[in-house]
């Protein structure tokens, strides 16, 4: 007699555990952030937000050790993507030079 308590007790358990997990998760598939080009002195940034609240500010294309802004809208966006997927998947939004040079932006104005 026991014994049926503490199976049904553990079977239980594991299906509290079961349920919050699956109403506690909140991913619907869709993205929290929203990338947007933005003009900038020489250029353009790129801004990400989210739920509506500006969360980063980038006037100047990042990693490469000046202020120098990007030449495209389109290339402002393609760094605003890749940010907004890092903060996605819970990455830190760093940006690196080898990623710069992935994404096809031209670093070399002066």
């Amino acid at each position: 007699m026991k014994l049926v308590f503490i199976v049904k007790i553990g079977v239980l358990s594991l299906v509290a555990v079961c349920l919050s997990c699956f109403f506690g998760c909140t991913n619907t598939g869709e993205t929290e952030f929203t990338c947007r080009a933005m003009q900038a002195e020489g250029g353009y940034g790129y801004m990400v937000l989210h739920k509506g609240d500006t969360l980063i500010r980038q006037p100047y294309i990042p990693a490469v050790g000046r202020k120098i802004a990007f030449a495209t809208k389109e290339d402002a966006l393609k760094v605003a993507k890749l940010v907004c997927r890092k903060l996605d998947e819970k990455q830190s939004p760093s940006i690196s030079k080898k990623e710069i040079t992935m994404l096809g932006i031209i670093v070399n104005r002066e």
